[in-house]
């Protein structure tokens, strides 16, 4: 029988190169690898390592699983948190990702809690748990979601408080919010995973698992929904005045980018089922330019009224 390393060699072959890390960056992740352009040079390099550390370990949950199922990926979960702590203790394993991590996290001081809790985010879906509530949600959420923005705060500045590291949680949480969102179908179909709270899909009395298009209860939702992410950028954004003036402009757009795949949804007639929304280069490039969210919402979504809770 092949090993479960074996299988994740050939599902994640390693970086080899800084210009591979950079292609896989671009590959997996055109949104933050544009916006990760606009951010200062010296953390470019930086920015995409932890990328792909956060890819490795989305790989294990969401692909891996797929080829030698849930209790080998956990053991492949495993050796990599044990690889993962290596790093941070300054013994990387012989190859090129834990390496520049392990350079990264010697420039940066890397905060080791948000690297092992996006572990924990994992373990989550290996395990197979239910997103019973909305405090659910926020909680897996903060896992691997929140996590993230919190990862990325060495590279940003030094200065560390509880307010600046909160505001960029809740922008990660915004993120995967929205990434629930946008892939509510193709995680039905591939992974038998659903992350919409029982307790609002019976609050809208939606059978999530037979509905094969979206109905005006469904729209409700998923605009309940997109009401809360936004609640959650609208609480982080005020964090980014709190960055270096050099990294403003790559955090605004990245922010920008992909909350507006939250209007794609609206433009696709809230058909997350099927379809898969996604944000034009050129709408990309004209929110560079200018915040125009709120005015698109208004012309695509739903009457408020109609999905207060």
């Amino acid at each position: 029988m092949t090993s479960a390393s074996t299988h994740l060699d050939s599902q994640s072959r390693p970086v080899s190169s800084a210009a591979d890390t950079w292609h896989r960056f671009r590959h997996h992740s055109r949104t933050f690898s544009l916006a990760t352009l606009l951010l200062p040079r010296g953390i470019r390099h930086a920015v995409a390592v932890l990328y792909l550390f956060c890819r490795r370990i989305d790989e294990i949950a969401d692909t891996l699983v797929l080829e030698i199922g849930e209790k080998n990926a956990v053991g492949v979960l495993r050796q990599t948190e044990r690889q993962l702590e290596q790093t941070l203790a300054g013994n990387p394993p012989n190859e090129y990702l834990w390496r520049k991590l392990s350079a990264v996290h010697a420039g940066f001081g890397l905060d080791p809690e948000p690297m092992r809790e996006l572990i924990a985010g994992a373990d989550w879906d290996l395990e197979g748990r239910a997103v019973k509530t909305v405090e659910d949600l926020i909680s897996y959420s903060n896992l691997v979601g929140g996590s993230i923005g919190a990862m990325m705060l060495p590279l940003l500045q030094s200065a560390r408080s509880p307010e600046i590291e909160r505001r960029a949680r809740s922008v990660g949480i915004a993120m995967q919010i929205t990434n629930i969102l946008r892939d509510v179908g193709e995680d039905r179909r591939r992974l038998d995973r659903v992350y919409l709270p029982a307790e609002l899909t019976e609050r809208y009395g939606i059978n999530i698992s037979t509905l094969m298009s979206p109905t005006p209860n469904y729209q409700d939702l998923i605009e309940d929904l997109m009401r809360r992410a936004e609640e959650y950028y609208d609480s982080g954004i005020p964090g980014v005045n709190d960055l270096p003036t050099k990294a403003r402009t790559g955090i605004t757009a990245a922010i920008r980018m992909y909350r507006e795949i939250l209007n794609e949804i609206r433009s696709n007639g809230y058909d997350n089922l099927n379809r898969r929304a996604y944000v034009s280069f050129g709408r990309k490039a004209s929110l560079l330019l200018r915040d125009s969210y709120s005015s698109r919402r208004s012309r695509l979504g739903r009457s408020s009224a109609t999905h207060e809770t």
